[in-house]
Formats: structure tokens, sequence, C-alpha cells
């Protein structure tokens, strides 16, 4: 168990969120959230995406077409914040404040993710640009000490085949149901896969069986 504590090592600062200055992190919610709470909103209280167009354009003199609208129920246009302060007095319904993501579980020795019991009710915030279907899993401990301090999160959201995945990092859930964030390697066979750590003086976990495996999103350091 002791070897593998350095398996998180490879977590290199190119996927570190720096909170304090990263412009992506200033805003405290993003596209997919409010494109849901849109659809919601419009559904709730009968607004067709026409008239929304036509409200919005007359409260802000300027010209929101449907196509505009339809861009953010989709999700894929930016809804200004003078727009959500209409919107939100025109359809009654309040816009999220803040994106919480489930925490699936810690990452602790050995880098293996322990699974919460009910992640149900346990949520952790994150990053403005979070895609939907984003999970956290967060750092418990001094085993990845001093690369990552105690309290670290780490976001994904995609499921990809392994092949996707190899000679990359990722976090690697085993047929087993245990997790791993490692370095995904070919193995023996082409069915099997190798997980190796970045530090090369700890032994790989040569021909594992692979559920799925997923890109690493961001990472917010300790607060």
């Amino acid at each position: 168990m002791a070897n593998r504590c350095s398996d998180i090592h490879y977590l290199t600062q190119d996927f570190v969120v720096k909170i304090e200055t990263d412009s992506s992190a200033a805003m405290p919610y993003g596209l997919g959230m409010l494109s849901e709470w849109l659809q919601t909103a419009l559904g709730a209280s009968g607004i067709s995406q026409a008239e929304l167009s036509r409200r919005l354009t007359a409260e802000l003199g300027r010209s929101i077409d449907r196509a505009a609208v339809n861009k953010m129920t989709k999700g894929t246009r930016d809804i200004q914040a003078d727009e959500l302060m209409v919107i939100e007095r025109e359809t009654g319904w309040e816009a999220p404040r803040t994106i919480e993501v489930p925490l699936k579980g810690y990452v602790g020795a050995g880098a293996e993710v322990i699974v919460l019991d009910d992640g149900e009710h346990d949520r952790v915030s994150a990053p403005r640009d979070t895609r939907p279907g984003t999970v956290a899993v967060r750092v418990r401990g001094d085993s990845m000490y001093p690369a990552y301090e105690s309290g670290a999160v780490i976001y994904y959201s995609r499921h990809l085949p392994p092949n996707e995945m190899l000679n990359k990092r990722a976090v690697v859930q085993l047929a087993d149901g245990r997790i791993f964030l490692k370095i995904l390697r070919a193995g023996s066979t082409p069915t099997t896969w190798t997980l190796q750590s970045l530090n090369p003086s700890f032994s790989d976990m040569e021909d594992q069986v692979i559920d799925w495996t997923a890109p690493i999103d961001w990472i917010r350091p300790a607060s």
C-alpha cells in the first residue's frame, strides 16, 4: 500500500486551476448549469423561446433573437448578467448562484478512491466551466504531500474507452470497482492494461481489466 502513495504525483501543474488568477473561475456558475436552469424556467412559466426573445429585446434595448435564446438553452451561448436578471423577473424562476457537483469519495493512501456511503448528500463547489455530469474526489491525508495537500479536489466528467486514454494520465476504474489515478499503458493482451505511476521506483499494476477511464478536467488546490 505504501508503494502506491506516490501515484497521484503525476498530476502536473498543467491541470491545476489557479482560483485566484484564472479568469475561468471568476464567475460562480457555468453554461451547463444555466442552460438547465433556463429550460426549467421556461417550462415552468410557459414562456416560449420566441416570447423570451421578444421580452429580452424590449427590456434591454438590443436585438436578442430566438436563435440566441435557443443557444442559451443548449449551453452554447453565455447568458449575460443583464439577460439573466430579466429572465428571472419574467419567469419568476431564480437562477443558481453556485455550481455544486457530487463528491464521490476521497483520494487517500495508494491513490485509490474510497467511495462515500451516501454521495447523494455530499457535494462540492465546482469551476465555472464545469461540464454536465462532472463529479469530484478529494485528496485526504498527507499521502500526496508535498505535491498535493490534503483538501485538494479533482474533477472529472467523461468516461472514455481505455484506448482513447493510452499513454495519458487518467482516473481509472478497474473491473473490481477500485478507482486509481494513473498513467494508462497497453497491457500484454488487447483487453488488459497497465497502470503506471509517475515515479519509476514504484511497481506498475500490470494487465488490469478496466471498466472505464476518465480524463481529468480540473484540480482545485486546497484552500
